[in-house]
């Protein structure tokens, strides 16, 4: 080895970028391509309410208006432990 050389060290999770949401908010989906979630009370969400559902988009959930599928938020941190 090579006076002075070091071996490289991987970047901590802490230190690499959190990747890209699956979906912006506001983002129109197309029908059929992801789950709706249809116990949210099992999951630790409030009811669905006011035109808008839950859906399961990647490993998050979001609300999503019932009649026009445009992405409202991100409601991941509201579920309990029972979220995958």
């Amino acid at each position: 080895m090579a006076a002075g050389a070091r071996c490289a060290v991987p970047p901590t999770k802490a230190e690499m970028p959190a990747p890209p949401p699956p979906v912006a908010i506001g983002e129109i989906l197309a029908p059929g391509r992801y789950s709706m979630v249809m116990d949210a009370t099992w999951y630790g969400l409030p009811p669905a309410q006011d035109g808008w559902v839950y859906y399961r988009i990647a490993d998050d959930v979001y609300r999503v208006d019932w009649r026009t599928m445009e992405v409202l938020e991100r409601a991941t941190d509201e579920a309990g432990a029972n979220w995958p």
